[in-house]
């Protein structure tokens, strides 16, 4: 008995820890800094106070905005371990990132291999609250059988506008999409970029994830047929289209 009550008294008191971590973070921060630990010579750190310098980061009870470099990104907000925390994007993909307190009012914002430090602004913040446009797309149901093969870039629909321009992965080779049985996914897109992640059907039936260099990438299929493929890809707000 004494044992369960001291495994009960230490997830109270982790509980109470992380309620206290999420509470220091809520309200508006802006950059200060690269921080002190990261190696860079005075003319990278010039150019890094001048593209960062209007960054801002800002955080109610679930959801943030994030500000950088003239992008602005909404979204809900998660705590999942001791200074790891998931950013879940209304544009259709989610990631991690680390959030270290350096004093009362600072912060080191860690994204992927980026660090910045953050001072706060204000203890509160008004949070542009937008809905993930894939909600709002009406899908069709898929299976992993139709979908297994390669899809050659065949133009994109945007804002009602077809676009027919052919996007090529390198001289010889139309960018494309390979999706294999072993739920591997293999993106050669333009500049002779290749991404390699894994690929899902959602819960819905209608919704591939997309997981790759630390990044889950939501897209709606609206088309599917043994000849043509189209997706939603909310980052954009546009339909890909591809052909086999």
């Amino acid at each position: 008995m004494k044992k369960i009550l001291l495994i009960l008294s230490l997830l109270q008191i982790t509980s109470i820890s992380y309620s206290q971590e999420n509470n220091f973070l809520i309200g508006k921060w802006k950059y200060e800094k690269i921080p002190d630990h990261i190696d860079i010579d005075e003319q990278g750190l010039k150019m890094a106070n001048e593209f960062f310098k209007e960054m801002t980061l800002s955080f109610d009870q679930k959801n943030y905005t994030q500000f950088v470099m003239g992008k602005s990104e909404n979204g809900t907000w998660s705590l999942i371990s001791e200074h790891k925390y998931e950013f879940n994007s209304s544009r259709g993909y989610k990631y991690e990132v680390a959030i270290k307190k350096v004093s009362e009012n600072q912060i080191i914002f860690k994204q992927e291999n980026r660090e910045w430090q953050l001072v706060k602004l204000d203890q509160q913040a008004t949070i542009k609250i937008e809905e993930n446009t894939l909600d709002k797309i009406k899908g069709v149901e898929i299976t992993a059988r139709n979908l297994i093969g390669k899809w050659f870039y065949n133009g994109r629909i945007k804002d009602g506008k077809e676009s027919t321009l052919i996007l090529k992965h390198n001289k010889s080779e139309v960018v494309n999409y390979l999706f294999k049985k072993d739920g591997m996914f293999i993106n050669k897109a333009p500049l002779n970029v290749e991404l390699i992640g894994i690929w899902k059907i959602g819960d819905d039936k209608t919704t591939l994830a997309i997981e790759s260099q630390n990044k889950i990438e939501f897209v709606k299929v609206i088309k599917l047929d043994e000849k043509e493929l189209h997706l939603y890809n909310p980052k954009n707000e546009s339909i890909l289209k591809f052909k086999k």
